[in-house]
């Protein structure tokens, strides 16, 4: 392209993308209306495929979930310039509420975000599931409550059943596309054209998404840190005073006639992360034997999300992690941290942080999150 023209054609592809973002702002300030309204909003333009009774079934199930939901339903515009994780934010900032954000067209095509809950899966794995398990041509109710089920922390369909397996869960790769057509020279030189239009436009598009998206994302991926600091577990160390202080518990409950429910209840559970055998969960069973001892004496002292060993007291503090926008104690080196944009320092599971894997302690905090560590155990077994 000559260069005289080159940034003419830039400044029209940023006016057009423009306006844009402007109609999907104000299309999100319509959904943030109706959703203070009702939780769920279904758009009159869906009806043919999401009627009134399936919007009262939604509204049903929406408001026996277990965390805040909210949900639109509403034909998808790929003119718009803000959608995606971006749109979730926008719905969430404009309404001031947590919870899980779910949008949807009438296909069943979603996008999932959660802002200071903590959801059983990530929202990026329900979106993935959502993609894949359900046949593409099932009516679009069908991926919306199944999404649904996944927040709640239902399973995921069985493998037999899905429609589709992707790569990266261990299906086939996709056949490389053959190329133009052989239907002649003068249908090939129409598709190469066709073709070259669409490349022009796709960088035009690129374009104008990343200058509306780069800030934001920026901001986030700061927060969230490139790089994690890091507190590893000396596996032999915890096991053996995961041990120690585990029959230090069990001697002071026997010498107790009526010893608190609590200090019982931490005991099992610290019995229950023993046999389990890994090193963090060796740490998980130190944690709550010496959450035990504490409650024992009645003076049990909250735990730092990021690793129950920090010392001193704890605040709540507001964090994003790679699940969603979450409120956790922090002790107060760790909160300074997520203040400045900084890592905090976690306990490390394996190669990665604890908190990044799909397990009982990530889900729980050993305990900071939820206080019923016995049963989380017990349910982590089934």
């Amino acid at each position: 392209m000559p260069r005289r023209l080159a940034v003419p054609a830039i400044a029209l592809a940023l006016a057009f993308s423009g306006a844009s973002t402007v109609h999907a702002q104000d299309r999100t300030d319509f959904f943030v209306e109706q959703l203070k309204a009702s939780p769920v909003y279904v758009s009159d333009s869906v009806t043919r495929r999401v009627d009134d009774a399936d919007r009262k079934a939604l509204e049903r199930e929406v408001k026996a979930m277990p965390v805040p939901t909210y949900l639109i339903v509403a034909p998808d515009m790929s003119v718009e310039g803000v959608y995606g994780d971006d749109r979730l934010a926008l719905l969430r900032d404009g309404l001031g509420k947590d919870g899980v954000y779910i949008v949807s067209d009438d296909r069943g095509r979603l996008d999932v975000g959660a802002y200071g809950v903590q959801l059983p899966v990530r929202s990026h794995d329900i979106f993935m599931a959502t993609s894949y398990d359900i046949d593409r041509d099932a009516p679009g109710m069908d991926k919306i409550r199944y999404a649904l089920a996944l927040v709640r922390g239902e399973p995921r369909l069985p493998r037999a059943q899905r429609a589709v397996i992707p790569p990266s869960e261990g299906g086939p790769q996709p056949t490389p596309y053959a190329g133009l057509t052989d239907r002649g020279d003068d249908d090939g030189r129409l598709s190469s054209a066709a073709l070259g239009f669409s490349i022009l436009g796709s960088f035009f598009v690129g374009l104008t998404l990343a200058v509306v998206g780069l800030e934001r994302r920026y901001r986030r991926r700061r927060a969230r840190g490139r790089r994690h600091a890091r507190s590893t577990i000396p596996a032999e160390g915890v096991r053996a005073q995961a041990v120690d202080a585990h029959a230090r518990l069990v001697r002071d409950l026997g010498r107790r006639k009526a010893p608190s429910e609590r200090a019982v209840d931490l005991e099992v559970a610290a019995a229950m992360a023993l046999e389990r055998g890994k090193p963090i969960d060796d740490l998980g069973a130190l944690v709550l034997a010496r959450r035990g001892r504490e409650a024992l004496k009645g003076d049990e002292r909250a735990r730092c999300f990021f690793d129950p060993r920090h010392k001193g007291p704890v605040t709540p503090t507001r964090w994003q992690s790679d699940r969603a926008l979450v409120e956790v104690p922090a002790c107060d080196a760790c909160a300074h941290a997520i203040r400045t944009n900084r890592a905090p320092e976690s306990v490390w599971d394996g190669d990665r942080p604890y908190w990044q894997r799909d397990t009982v302690w990530a889900r729980t905090g050993f305990g900071a999150l939820r206080r019923d560590m016995r049963a989380a155990l017990a349910e982590d077994r089934r």
